[in-house]
């Protein structure tokens, strides 16, 4: 009987381990934090590096991607297709000194479905050769759309965090 418990106890701990794993607030929370790490780009990476964010920034987006930014990036609001977005990204590998985007608090992750609204804190930057495009804290919501059994971003919205 003892030689049975512990297998018995070790595949209920991976079945729990795997459910938890698998509910969609944890998939959801993991393709944000995963997104954000594909925007940052370290100063001290080469731009063929920086590109091959490209190919994960394609599994993430889904074919329209609407954005909602502050009004000091008034150009970046507006309902893009997905190929748009991959362009600017890499002009933004070619162009950019750096780019952070540190994940501060996940203040909720909503699931209603097939769709899923996460929101959270981030501290960004995004330093450009002659600007900075964002530098400080930014409430954000992503909108997540279930399509093919995968979650996309549809939808992108942040705004100066108040202090």
């Amino acid at each position: 009987m003892r030689r049975l418990a512990l297998p018995l106890v070790i595949f209920a701990l991976l079945g729990g381990l795997a459910v938890w794993w698998y509910q969609p607030t944890q998939v959801l929370t993991r393709r944000t934090r995963t997104l954000l790490h594909t925007l940052t780009l370290p100063s001290d990476d080469n731009k063929s590096g920086r590109r091959m964010g490209i190919y994960a920034l394609n599994a993430l987006l889904s074919s329209q991607v609407e954005f909602d930014a502050p009004p000091s990036l008034a150009q970046a609001t507006g309902s893009f297709d997905r190929a748009e977005v991959e362009s600017v990204f890499s002009w933004l590998c070619d162009q950019a000194k750096q780019t952070r985007f540190s994940l501060r608090q996940i203040h909720s992750v909503t699931v209603n479905g097939d769709q899923a609204d996460v929101a959270f804190l981030i501290e960004a930057l995004a330093e450009l050769p002659n600007d900075r495009l964002a530098d400080g804290r930014y409430e954000c919501t992503f909108h997540w759309q279930l399509e093919n059994e995968t979650w996309h971003l549809t939808r992108a919205k942040w705004a100066e965090a108040g202090e």
